[in-house]
């Protein structure tokens, strides 16, 4: 089944990324969707965005993912034809920002 878990959670991770490239208002655009984890039982998805830009703006970005997810749901339904749409809990990824500060100690360095 680990097979089948990894093909849905890229399949919600490309999924998402064009939702949110195409359907979401502007200030959700400085997101990028870095990954999808489903639980077994399919009832929920943390969904790992990386967020440029200070700390209050990925504050606000996360809570209008949030508010949007149930929307965004209601598309990946639409779209994927699944049994089950899990509830969607977006998280905030800081790793492009690690991998943007360790390229520039190492430049600096």
């Amino acid at each position: 089944m680990g097979g089948r878990m990894e093909r849905l959670e890229s399949l919600l991770t490309a999924e998402i990324s064009q939702i949110l490239l195409r359907e979401i208002p502007a200030n959700t655009s400085m997101a990028t969707v870095t990954g999808v984890r489903i639980a077994r039982d399919l009832s929920n998805a943390t969904v790992y965005v990386s967020i440029m830009g200070d700390e209050a703006s990925r504050k606000q970005t996360i809570a209008d993912l949030q508010h949007s997810a149930g929307y965004i749901r209601g598309l990946l339904g639409k779209r994927l034809h699944l049994k089950r749409i899990p509830k969607l809990q977006f998280v905030d990824d800081p790793s492009l920002r690690d991998v943007d500060r360790i390229a520039q100690l190492l430049k600096d360095g």
